[in-house]
This record gives C-alpha cells, structure tokens and sequence, in this order.
C-alpha cells in the first residue's frame, strides 16, 4: 500500500462503536463445541476465521487483506503498520486487535501483545485465538501456570485446537511431577 493511502486510512475517523456480532458465529461455537472430530471442528473452525476477517467496511476489509498478505510474506512491519490502521479506523473489531496482537508476540513485544489480545478478548470474549495468544506470551515468559490456564479456556472454546491442547498436555505433565514432589 502507498503511504498516502495508509495516511488517508490512519486520518479516517474512527468507528468507536463494537462491531455488530456476525449472527452466524453463535451457531457455528455451538456446532464448533459439539463437533465429534477433529475434522469437523476444522471445517468450522475455517468458517469462524472467515467471519473473523470480514471487517463489514471496504476500507478495512482491503487493509485486511494487505495485512495478511505482509504477514504470510513475512514483513511483519508492514503488517503491523495495515493492523495498527484497522485498530485506529475500527476500534470495535476485535480480528484487527488479535492480528495486530500476534504480529507483536512475532517482534518480541510481549506486554503489548497480551495488552491487544486482552482487548480483542473484550469484544469477542470466545476469541480462541486470542485465548492461545496469552497462552503462548504466558510460555514465552516462563509462566507456566497462567499458559495452561489460557489454554484451558482455548479449549473450553475449541475443544479440538490442535495446539493448545498439545501445550496444555505438556503443561499438566509438567505439573504432575512438582504435584508429587509437595
């Protein structure tokens, strides 16, 4: 993206009400957490993300999507700069807060990171992405504890999320030998 389209994005004004739910999205958590296999859960796992990433506004839709381009290229700059401008145009739209979250937890930039995944839990408090997030910043900063308690509520969510139940596994055997040695 030009930096004039960029500026002209940043110096919009801002939506400061939540974005309206998607009214499919509580169907699809219902279905999500009564799925029976692993492969069902990911087909409606997909279609949460595809209602995740609809912004419900060209302008940041069309961010949207630079922003995941620059991040699957790897420019997490960039990325972060389109994200930074979806969360200053659409501070109500909790996919633009988690994107921007993970693209800081990629910089190292840890209590930033949990500050927007904190956020993106806010406006969407079912965000099992967001869950996983703070489990992962929790991990990174040898908090054991609170990563398997985020994880935890990840898979009270998404009870078949591949990665947080593999790190929880781990964090409860982790916790079995300490348990033992009280």
């Amino acid at each position: 993206m030009a930096a004039g389209g960029l500026l002209a994005a940043r110096g919009a004004v801002a939506q400061t009400d939540p974005r309206p739910a998607d009214p499919r999205l509580d169907r699809l958590f219902e279905r999500l957490k009564a799925a029976s296999d692993p492969r069902e859960a990911q087909t409606i796992e997909a279609a949460i993300w595809q209602a995740w990433l609809d912004p419900q506004d060209g302008g940041a839709n069309s961010l949207m999507r630079l922003g995941v381009d620059a991040q699957q290229r790897g420019d997490l700059y960039g990325a972060f700069a389109l994200f930074d401008a979806i969360v200053n145009l659409k501070p109500g739209y909790a996919e633009g807060w988690n994107r921007r979250a993970t693209i800081l937890f990629q910089l190292g930039r840890l209590e930033d990171s949990r500050k927007d995944a904190e956020k993106t839990l806010e406006l969407e408090p079912r965000h099992f992405g967001a869950l996983s997030g703070l489990g992962m910043i929790a991990l990174r900063l040898d908090q054991p504890d609170k990563a398997l308690e985020a994880f935890e509520k990840a898979l009270a969510v998404h009870p078949h999320l591949p990665a947080a139940k593999a790190h929880a596994e781990a964090l409860r055997s982790q916790r079995r030998p300490r348990e033992r040695a009280i």
